[in-house]
């Protein structure tokens, strides 16, 4: 049981760190948040007792910084990702620079239990700069840490995703959607699922593999995902299929843009398949039940109706 245990969170206030902290504050955890942006961590589920909760600002890449926080800490979670670059992150910056900083002070400090969340997907023979840092992150990590745990999660849902809430707010003004990729098959995988492992990992006594593939019960093409939305949203708007190819190159002139909507690295990604190995561990070794798509999904899309 983790029940009074500190447990730092790195990532803490972003779409996935907000569902890992509520579960842990619900195993009576004693959870510490390092974030720039501690004005976006809001508790949906739980009322933290007194003393069981801290957010602290601060820049985990100032020299000492995570040093002084991994100090004394029972577990380390690290959620840090981004999804492309900017001036101040870089992919190999934050997905294989950082994990490998990380894993190295957590075995300094004696820390019992590191959780890095990685990508399905990452390989180092990939196309994507994204996808060959995911793979060195994980390397690093797992050479450097011996009791690490490696999650590998397909794309993630809930609410505030990155996913279904973009194309649904592009769908109410639209009379058309890009498919970029349309045949790529996905397998979708619910956040409360995730934050549900990391917190069994945590609260088991029995050991547990390196690394797991995380995907939900089931897989479907980036077009199917697309028409399952609309359908539960109502609307009727025509669905362009693209290929990836013909995308790279304006995407490569987009990623000068702050928010660009999509880059030439994603591109790169949309002609790679992003479902789990069945004969890898899964959800079903760290005892999470996976929840199905359809049964969330009208909810989660309630507020884009109006």
């Amino acid at each position: 049981m983790i029940k009074n245990k500190k447990i730092l969170v790195l990532g803490g206030a972003g779409f996935l760190g907000k569902a890992v902290v509520d579960n842990l504050l619900e195993v009576g955890a004693r959870v510490l948040v390092l974030t720039r942006n501690e004005n976006k961590i809001k508790l949906s589920k739980t009322s933290a007792l007194p003393g069981q909760f801290e957010i602290i600002s601060a820049n985990i890449f100032e020299e000492g910084i995570l040093e002084k926080y991994i100090q004394d800490k029972y577990a380390v979670i690290n959620l840090c990702g981004i999804l492309f670059e900017s001036e101040d992150n870089e992919f190999e910056k934050i997905h294989s620079y950082l994990p490998d900083l990380i894993s190295k002070i957590c075995k300094k400090c004696n820390v019992e239990n590191f959780v890095h969340i990685s990508a399905l997907g990452s390989s180092m023979k990939s196309k994507s700069l994204y996808s060959r840092t995911k793979a060195l992150g994980e390397k690093s990590v797992l050479k450097n840490f011996k009791n690490s745990v490696v999650l590998k999660p397909s794309i993630i849902f809930g609410k505030g995703d990155n996913f279904f809430g973009q194309f649904a707010r592009m769908s109410k003004f639209l009379p058309f959607l890009p498919v970029i990729g349309p045949n790529v098959k996905f397998q979708p995988i619910y956040v409360g699922d995730v934050a549900q492992a990391i917190t069994n990992i945590l609260s088991s006594k029995k050991s547990f593999s390196n690394v797991y593939e995380l995907g939900g019960p089931d897989i479907y093409t980036f077009y199917n995902l697309l028409s399952l939305m609309l359908e539960n949203l109502g609307r009727k708007r025509i669905l362009i299929k693209i290929n990836p190819i013909l995308m790279i190159l304006p995407g490569y002139f987009l990623n000068f843009l702050p928010k660009p909507p999509f880059t030439s690295d994603q591109m790169k990604l949309l002609m790679y398949d992003n479902i789990v190995n069945p004969e890898k561990p899964g959800l079903k070794d760290l005892e999470v039940k996976p929840t199905k798509l359809e049964i969330l999904l009208p909810e989660l899309l309630k507020f884009f109706k109006v």
